[in-house]
């Protein structure tokens, strides 16, 4: 009998999808089946993963948190929708309660959840010091599939690179989840101030972030070189990122989709609340710790390396 394959995907962002990929190409390859996903719709999945060959297709699904009697109706719409895609075959890469109710109640004959103790609704602490792209290594390798493709690069058949030009293409990422990873802004406008001369600059923050328009100079915002593209869809930064010859940014997901892309890569973090994760992705990435190295210092590598 073949295997009919689900993987639900709660994680809500875009590095979270590309470290989805070593799993789902692995299913792919050993299986020899097109796999289903049901993924947050917060994630964009249908567009990041727009070009890859190991779908069958994606369905979005609403994982917010809400209040208890919305959850409870929420998991018995979620377990017939399960149902109703008469699967064999279903992984769970989130241990979130409220995905894993339904999966457990569910018909789908053989189910892995993530990130699961030994009583199921409860959640394994043992690797919470891995970041989450390593514990998604570390239980897609507890499979023990028969082909497993470590593969972290999005497919870019479809994707057209840049024309030559005399100039560079820099893509810079002002934002991050929360804003919690953020650089000060400043810096950035002191590395798009010495870049600008010379290249196109591409800007890019989240859609609802529009206030950090107000933090730019009137010559930054009325440059026919420096492009917003908060207006975007994500599909469509995928392609700047692709056709860009740099990315710097705060360690988030346009650093992913960088990596992800080869890319040369410039990503700063700050230890106190993520890791330079984006490192499994393309081990040809430069980071630069905020924390041990002053603002000056970090500019003036970057600039000195383009």
């Amino acid at each position: 009998m073949k295997k009919k394959i689900l993987v639900i995907i709660g994680a809500r962002g875009i590095g979270d999808l590309i470290y989805h990929l070593p799993l789902l190409r692995s299913l792919h390859a050993t299986y020899g089946q097109k796999i289903i996903i049901l993924s947050n719709k917060v994630n964009q999945s249908k567009e990041v993963f727009k070009n890859e060959t190991f779908l069958k297709k994606i369905i979005e699904f609403d994982n917010y948190r809400y209040g208890i009697f919305r959850t409870l109706i929420n998991i018995i719409k979620f377990k017939n929708l399960i149902n109703k895609l008469n699967v064999n075959y279903l992984i769970l890469t989130a241990n979130y309660r409220r995905l894993i109710l339904p999966v457990l109640l569910s018909n789908v004959k053989v189910k892995n959840i993530f990130g699961v103790g030994i009583f199921k609704i409860n959640k394994d602490r043992s690797l919470d010091h891995l970041t989450i792209s390593e514990r998604l290594l570390k239980y897609t390798n507890k499979l023990n599939l028969r082909k497993k493709v470590n593969n972290f690069f999005l497919t870019t058949r479809k994707l057209k690179s840049s024309k030559y030009t005399t100039h560079k293409k820099i893509f810079v990422s002002i934002d991050s989840h929360h804003d919690q990873n953020n650089w000060p802004t400043k810096n950035y406008l002191l590395i798009i101030d010495k870049l600008v001369k010379k290249n196109k600059v591409f800007v890019n923050f989240a859609p609802n972030k529009k206030f950090f328009l107000k933090k730019f100079p009137e010559k930054f915002i009325k440059s026919k070189r420096i492009i917003f593209t908060y207006k975007k869809k994500i599909s469509d930064i995928i392609k700047l990122i692709y056709q860009s010859d740099i990315i710097i940014g705060n360690e988030s997901g346009p650093v992913c989709l960088g990596s992800s892309l080869k890319k040369k890569v410039h990503a700063i973090y700050l230890p106190i609340h993520t890791k330079p994760e984006s490192k499994i992705i393309y081990k040809k990435n430069k980071y630069y710790n905020a924390n041990k190295l002053s603002s000056k210092t970090i500019i003036k590598k970057i600039i000195k390396s383009i």
